[in-house]
Order: structure tokens, then sequence, then C-alpha cells
């Protein structure tokens, strides 16, 4: 028999989900933490049937660990702590060794499937699926000077004096306030921008003509004006197949894994008398 799921766990589970800003519990996710406690059981008992545990040397070592910590004073060497930790049965209430377990179970499974790795056209299939996640915002590497709202109207005066003395952004922002979030900005898209001056900004510098080796402004944040010289400019455009393949692979490979053991463990299941409550 499986089950009924552990009561402690799913509530474990239901106030982490609370606690992360998650609310209540509906009765779908509920239903999502018992399958989930189910699994985890299941895959827990067949580590055992394989006496996994005791081919683990974290598994020792946490019973070690807690051999000493309910007798400080014992002089027991390790692998006597060992032993006597297996006939105290720790291994099957330590939540620790429950999880490692699980964990070593879920690499055997993979371990044990076929060689399945992503062919070429499962990678191409994937990235036309996905081909707007691989979009890739324009970016400007920038560095700008700075005047504070209440010196907004000395502007004009440093942005003429930056043109006739001819001033790179180094000299020029001698001229200006000191910035808290710094002067020299790479490969920043909007929203980084957005994030550091605000979204006027950021939609006022995209609005620009974005020239490299070119000064731009004045442009208006929530903190002043700026006056910003755009080093390099890089246009908004689709990530190449052979840029974000790799990726792909990746993703693929675990989704297989993942998709592996929820097979094994929902075989393994039917051989389960299995009760949900």
């Amino acid at each position: 028999m499986l089950g009924p799921p552990n009561a402690e766990r799913l509530a474990a589970m239901a106030e982490n989900y609370a606690r992360f800003g998650g609310g209540p519990v509906s009765a779908e996710l509920q239903v999502r933490f018992i399958n989930s406690e189910l699994r985890d059981e299941l895959l827990f008992r067949e580590a055992l049937k394989r006496d996994l545990q005791y081919r683990d040397a974290a598994v020792e070592q946490r019973i070690i660990r807690n051999m000493r910590f309910l007798d400080t004073e014992t002089d027991a060497s390790d692998a006597e702590l060992v032993e006597q930790g297996y006939a105290l049965r720790l291994h099957l209430t330590d939540e620790v060794i429950r999880r490692r377990l699980v964990q070593i179970m879920e690499r055997l499974i993979v371990a044990l499937m076929p060689n399945s790795a992503p062919t070429p056209q499962q990678v191409q299939a994937r990235y036309q699926e996905q081909l707007e996640s691989w979009q890739e915002p324009a970016r400007y590497t920038f560095s700008h000077v700075f005047l504070s709202t209440d010196r907004a109207a000395e502007m004009p005066a440093l942005i003429e004096r930056i043109a006739t003395q001819q001033m790179n952004p180094d000299e020029a922002r001698l001229l200006g306030a000191p910035f808290l979030s710094g002067y020299d900005f790479t490969r920043q898209s909007s929203d980084q921008m957005t994030r550091v001056f605000g979204a006027a900004f950021a939609e006022q510098l995209s609005a620009a003509p974005a020239e490299a080796g070119a000064w731009v402004g004045p442009i208006a944040s929530a903190f002043g004006q700026h006056y910003v010289f755009i080093e390099e400019f890089e246009q908004a455009r689709t990530l190449s197949l052979d840029e974000v393949g790799v990726r792909i692979e990746r993703d693929l490979a675990r989704e297989g894994e993942e998709q592996a053991v929820s097979d094994w463990v929902e075989q393994a299941m039917a051989g389960y008398e299995v009760r949900r409550s």
C-alpha cells in the first residue's frame, strides 16, 4: 500500500506556498501536493528496496551527525555510529536522508534510460516553437553627464561647452553632478535602463537616433537631466540557432529525464494500492 500522504509534509508545502506569496492553497494545488508527496514516497521506498542508503557517503555522514547529536559524549567510531544509526532506523525518519534517497533514485532511473539525446531536428523544432523567446532587445553601451533637477537650467551651457571643446565622456563628466548608480553602462536593454533611470529616460533614449560615438540629449529622468554619449548600439534581433542551440539541447535533455522519471513512477505506482487520503 502507498499512502495516505504524510499530513505534516502536506501542511509544510501549503505553508511554504503561502509564505512566498502564493496565497491560499486551491483544491487543484492540493491535488498536486498530494501527487508530489506520493511520488516521493514511492521513490523513497524503491530506493530502500535497492539498499541505496548503504551506498551513499552523504547518507552515512548524516547518520553519524545525528548519532553524535543524540550522544555528544560518545566514543564510538564513525563506522560504529553508522551501524547503530541503521539499527535505530534513523534513515527512515530523517527528512534530509529521505530527500537524498529520492534524488539518488531519480538519478538511477535516468542512468538506466536509453540514450536519447535530442536530435538536431528536435532542437530545430523547439527553436521555431519558441522563436519569440529568442528575441534580443536593442542594447546601449553609454556614458552620461548628470545634472540634478535644481541644476537643469545649466544643461544648455554644459552641452555647448562639451561640443566646443570636443570633450570625451570622462572629461565631460567633471562638469556634472554625482550620480549614485554610476556613469558607465554596458549593453543595457530598455528594461534595464528603466530600473536605473525610470521609464521616461528609457523611452527617450530608445526614440533618439542611436549612432555610436555621438552625444544624445538632454534626456530627462526622475532624477534630473542627462547628456548621453552612445559608445555602442546593438539593434534588436533574433538570436540564431547556433547561439541558443546548446541551451535548447540542455532543456530538451532535462525534460526527457523528467519525463522518464514520471513514466517510471507511473508504471511502478500501478503495483501499489494507493490511498490519497
